[in-house]
């Protein structure tokens, strides 16, 4: 019988990880990841590990979460060590209780690793401190949503009085929460932010108040993963974060090398600031990262490219 291990993968900064995270990464048998761990931290996997991913965009889900608690069972049982990654941090809307209530009906043993969420993650890139001994005195962590309810009854006013309110998952619902505020007495003139991909170099960001905060987003084509901060702790936060101020940041670079990945080598460009992919060319580069590969570069657009050869230090750079 193997072991199960709920992991939390922090927000996506690589130096974010915890070390107990990292540790794991490295021993485990199986990883089952999720779309919104960093993928870069699947190359601290060993070659044998079997990696299968169980993402989840809005309106379409690669494993339902049914199938996600069958599969913790079914290698739980057959294999040695499984973790499960999570973005963030597992207990905070991760739905580690419904994979919890699986692993202790099956009698498997398992274990919490949490990991930095998002609301302390995105906010401290983007410069926002979520509390202030001058305007906020208590933190709330919401989703504006629960299963089986459509947040009608939802008190939201209490958040942001005196405090900072923190939605996850609210592209979707920001009408609705923008509605719920203002019927219950919030001021027109509330401070408000929107966070994307916090902690990545394509973070994106956007401050604005709950009156013109719908506009903002619809101009600058915001999309999920994104962390709404409601409150005055937004309004005392710089213009420009000190992530946002980094060398690098907003580069999105695609390094493609023959040699082994390398932790160390992708901190030297995220912690300037850079959103990195490395691709790992080569008749003896690891296949599994083949298929995410491709998907990756589907998905993204670079505005660098760095070639590196086999036994070679130096790297040739271009730009696109």
């Amino acid at each position: 019988m193997g072991k199960v291990y709920l992991v939390g993968a922090g927000p996506g900064d690589p130096e974010l990880l915890t070390l107990k995270a990292m540790r794991l990464l490295k021993t485990a048998d199986v990883v089952i990841y999720d779309r919104l761990c960093n993928p870069l931290f699947l190359h601290l996997t060993k070659r044998t590990a079997k990696l299968i991913y169980c993402g989840k965009k809005p309106y379409h889900h690669a494993m339902k979460q049914e199938k996600i608690n069958e599969a913790l069972v079914e290698y739980g049982k057959s294999e040695g060590e499984i973790v499960r990654l999570k973005g963030g941090d597992p207990s905070i809307f991760g739905r580690v209780r419904e994979e919890i209530d699986c692993l202790e009906r099956a009698k498997l043993p398992y274990e919490i690793v949490p990991g930095i969420t998002a609301a302390s993650g995105a906010a401290a890139y983007a410069g926002v401190t979520l509390t202030d001994r001058e305007s906020s005195s208590h933190v709330t962590l919401s989703t504006a949503h629960r299963k089986g309810d459509h947040g009608e009854s939802e008190q939201m006013a209490g958040f942001t009085k005196h405090g900072t309110a923190c939605f996850y998952m609210g592209m979707e619902n920001l009408p609705f929460i923008k509605k719920k505020l203002l019927e219950q007495a919030v001021a027109l003139d509330l401070p408000v932010a929107i966070i994307s991909w916090g902690s990545y170099g394509r973070q994106k960001k956007i401050v604005g108040t709950l009156s013109s905060i719908e506009q903002l987003v619809e101009q600058a084509d915001l999309i999920n993963p994104a962390l709404i901060i409601a409150g005055d702790v937004v309004s005392r936060a710089p213009a420009e974060s000190w992530f946002e101020k980094l060398p690098l940041f907003g580069k999105k670079i695609l390094y493609i090398t023959e040699k082994p990945f390398s932790f160390e080598k992708m901190v030297e460009f995220t912690s300037r600031g850079a959103d990195i992919w490395f691709q790992e060319v080569g008749p003896n580069r690891d296949k599994r990262f083949d298929a995410l590969t491709k998907k990756f570069l589907k998905e993204n657009d670079f505005t660098d490219f760095y070639f590196e050869n086999e036994g070679s230090e130096a790297l040739f750079k271009t730009k696109c």
